[in-house]
């Protein structure tokens, strides 16, 4: 693979990852594995009204932006970038990917978009030093940091919010002398980006541009699903998006327990129920709601409805909604918390994150 001391001339697009960990790698490895696929995707779903957020969206595709041809994986350890040289392996030809230990700066300021995939609590360290900050000038950020705000990462780069959201709508870019990035957008992908079928969520600062948000929208697309919402909203749909599949997966466990008492091996049942949850899903994409395929399924005085009637399914979610909820301002408030008491130099013992 190539290093950065090749990196000369006039660069193709570039797209960095710094702290490319297991979902950083994901990531890495879904963009590679879409590279010469024809993108004819749409653009993504949205729960805020586009017109007002990003400005026009109609009649675009993502034959409009300029895609990342170049890529570059910042690790810490050799052992990770061993395990990421091996995870590229199966990408032939050579993928354009550059591993850089320990040298964030340079491997910023080489690229045209961040994303930023350290640990939440280590977003000081990894884009607070001078030299990161100054590379990171007109540069778009996209953080995947669970707990962390975009007033987070503007407050850790000395950045002031922009006041005047209608300016980028209308086309403004920011002063010359302006030394932050040209865009803040967080994203929270999900487990199923192993898979290529994450439901991914963003939500942008008032700098961003619709190219911006459409770069976003592509790079998150080639691991699933994406959609736009409002930072109001993001917490809400990190619980949903988020937590879901453990929710998920603890049902089917106990549907499996059940199965197996009843005489299935755990494995077949396993398939039988996974595939039913795919199928049932399906139709809710479909258009179906879930009240419906309920009702198709649970015929009077049959045997489904037996079974749906003891199930204490709507307390139960609605009880673990709230437990999410409240455990994610718990460790955002922890999390601002050591930030603060790093600096004023306090213990933090039994202080804990996750």
């Amino acid at each position: 693979m190539a290093s950065l001391d090749q990196l000369n001339g006039d660069p193709p697009s570039t797209l960095t990852i710094l702290g490319c960990g297991t979902l950083g790698s994901a990531i890495l490895s879904g963009l590679l594995g879409s590279r010469g696929q024809d993108a004819s995707a749409q653009p993504s779903k949205s729960l805020v009204d586009q017109n007002k957020i990003n400005g026009s969206l109609d009649g675009w595709t993502h034959e409009d932006i300029q895609k990342p041809t170049r890529f570059i994986a910042c690790v810490r350890t050799t052992e990770s970038a061993q395990r990421l040289r091996k995870d590229l392996d199966k990408f032939q030809p050579s993928p354009p990917v550059i591993i850089v230990q320990g040298n964030n700066s340079r491997a910023v300021q080489a690229a045209n978009t961040v994303i930023l995939a350290c640990q939440p609590q280590d977003l000081k360290s990894c884009v607070g030093e001078p030299a990161v900050k100054k590379a990171l000038k007109g540069k778009l950020l996209i953080s995947i940091l669970a707990g962390v705000t975009i007033p987070d990462i503007e407050a850790v780069l000395d950045q002031k919010p922009s006041a005047n959201p209608q300016a980028r709508i209308n086309g403004a870019t920011p002063p010359a002398d302006d030394p932050c990035p040209k865009a803040i957008v967080r994203a929270m992908p999900n487990t199923a980006s192993f898979v290529g079928s994450s439901t991914t969520v963003i939500t942008s600062c008032s700098r961003a541009t619709p190219s911006s948000v459409r770069l976003v929208e592509w790079l998150f697309a080639s691991i699933g699903s994406v959609t736009q919402i409002t930072a109001a909203q993001f917490d809400a749909c990190t619980a949903l998006c988020g937590s879901t599949p453990a929710f998920f997966a603890l049902f089917v466990e106990s549907l499996l327990d059940g199965a197996v008492a009843l005489g299935l091996k755990r494995y077949e049942a396993q398939v039988m129920a996974a595939e039913t949850m795919k199928g049932a899903a399906m139709l809710m994409l479909a258009g179906e709601t879930p009240e419906t395929i309920k009702e198709k399924v649970a015929t009077p005085g049959g045997s489904t409805i037996q079974g749906v009637l003891p199930l204490p399914v709507r307390w139960a979610v609605k009880e673990a909604n709230s437990a999410v909820n409240k455990t994610r301002n718990q460790i955002e408030n922890g999390q601002r918390a050591l930030e603060t008491n790093k600096e004023k130099k306090l213990p933090t013992r039994g202080m804990t994150l996750f």
